[in-house]
């Protein structure tokens, strides 16, 4: 009986002095955590690679997606070509403006009669293929003859032009005290607006010193007009007939 008792007394003693049962199991899990730790800390970093490499991927598509999207010289698809940007040095031209064409219709008409030169043949409307591929909401319909219309489009540049040319026409008829009619103020105030978004759209950002003459002498990187007009000129939908400055204004 004795033996038994000794026997359960040794079997309760902790295996190192001074320690309990408890004491020892909880070294013994700090033991395990030790051997997980490097285990959940390689599982860790594989976790972080793999978000990293998404991550990267996910910034390499939208990347592609976006180039595909812009290529062509903007945000959106256009069928209209780029060119290499043009070296302009703005000077006055009185061809185009000068100071005594404002003294009577007539003057400002046969100047306003020279900015012809400027726009394209068909005053910048364009026969556009498969509009619906950029994106484009229904053209003009022209009048081709008597019988048949053509949808078209406006390059925005020639809008802009005959813009200010009847601005032009509109500040002569105010220069000379006359009235202009209710039509006349509704598209002047079309055309103020149109000008000054499409001024901040194209934003140019040439800087200017003092020339003498604000503005003149400036250099600027500008679309090769040119280009520009000949392509139009391939597209038009008609020739603009008007010979006259009485009905040749843009």
């Amino acid at each position: 009986m004795a033996d038994k008792r000794e026997h359960d007394a040794e079997a309760q003693r902790p295996f190192l002095t001074g320690e309990s049962s408890k004491d020892v199991l909880q070294k013994m899990k700090v033991v395990e955590d030790e051997e997980d730790e490097p285990r959940t800390r390689k599982w860790t970093e594989w976790v972080r690679i793999l978000a990293e490499v998404a991550m990267v991927g996910a910034i390499i598509v939208l990347l592609l997606r976006g180039w595909q999207q812009g290529k062509g010289g903007g945000e959106k698809p256009s069928p209209v070509p780029t060119w290499p940007k043009k070296t302009v040095t703005f000077q006055p031209n009185e061809r185009y403006l000068h100071d005594g064409m404002f003294a009577n219709e007539s003057a400002v008409l046969e100047t306003l009669h020279n900015w012809i030169e400027l726009s394209a043949d068909g005053r910048g409307y364009v026969k556009i293929e498969d509009a619906e591929k950029y994106g484009l909401s229904n053209g003009y319909e022209l009048n081709v003859n008597s019988t048949h219309t053509e949808p078209a489009y406006m390059l925005s540049v020639f809008h802009q032009l005959h813009c200010l040319s009847y601005l032009a026409v509109a500040f002569q008829t105010a220069f000379t005290d006359k009235q202009p009619s209710s039509e006349v103020a509704f598209h002047s105030v079309h055309c103020f607006d149109y000008i000054r978004q499409a001024i901040l759209c194209n934003a140019d950002t040439s800087l200017e010193g003092d020339t003498g003459h604000p503005g003149w002498g400036g250099v600027h990187q500008c679309t090769d007009i040119d280009k520009l007009r000949e392509w139009a000129n391939q597209r038009d939908v008609y020739k603009y007939r008007g010979l006259m400055p009485s009905d040749s204004v843009l």
